[in-house]
């Protein structure tokens, strides 16, 4: 049945994505409540949307969230890595991929703990296949390495460190706005060096496609099968 919610929410991704929205958003009201005097109403409706939007890449901003305080610009720069969820149209890490690594995580403490145990990471109530752990551990820090060369060929280029790291990170993960002065939710990517422009246009087509994706097609053995 369609019109009924509850197997949409007995999936753990839809949960953990939701949870982080819900947290990030408390935290956010909370914060500009009680630290900057905003009032809950403003403070709830500036921070669901604009939160919303970075997480599921819609790419709008209604208010310049990096003079939210200390706290705006390392939570949005979270909020870019997360992303959404698998099968939507976000990019970013996607949730799935952090709840996997958290398992992956847990078993490895354990082993730790218990040298001669067997413990194998379980995700929605099932193992984890070994093919599944390696995909992601391997996406995860293709993604990482993307965003550094990224970040660094920008810094090489004359961008300040918090233009050229928000900048890799917004591009790989198609957020759309940055952080900062220049390319924040208040300024724009017009300014940047034609150079600039392109690097960060291949960062978004790697990240659009999930990386491996074009690695696979720049792969001579691809073409030869």
């Amino acid at each position: 049945n369609r019109l009924n919610p509850k197997p949409l929410f007995n999936d753990a991704q839809v949960r953990g994505f939701f949870a982080i929205l819900c947290i990030a958003i408390g935290v956010m009201v909370l914060y500009q409540v009680t630290q900057l005097g905003w009032g809950i109403h403003d403070a709830f409706r500036y921070t669901s949307f604009n939160i919303v939007s970075i997480m599921t890449g819609t790419g709008y901003a209604t208010s310049n969230y990096d003079v939210w305080g200390t706290l705006g610009m390392p939570l949005f720069f979270f909020l870019m890595l997360v992303g959404g969820c698998a099968g939507s149209t976000s990019c970013g890490v996607k949730v799935f991929r952090f709840q996997v690594l958290f398992e992956i995580f847990k078993a490895q403490r354990k082993r730790l703990l218990a040298p001669n145990g067997v413990f194998i990471p379980h995700y929605n109530g099932r193992p984890l296949p070994p093919k599944v752990e390696e995909s992601v551990m391997g996406f995860f820090y293709m993604y990482l390495v993307l965003v550094a060369v990224t970040a660094g060929i920008l810094g090489f280029l004359g961008l300040d460190f918090v233009t050229a790291l928000s900048g890799a990170m917004t591009a790989v993960s198609n957020v759309g706005p940055g952080l900062g002065e220049i390319i924040g939710p208040a300024g724009n990517f017009s300014s940047l060096p034609d150079s600039a422009k392109w690097t960060l246009s291949v960062a978004m087509l790697l990240g659009r496609l999930e990386i491996f994706t074009v690695m696979v097609l720049f792969s001579r053995s691809f073409w030869q099968n």
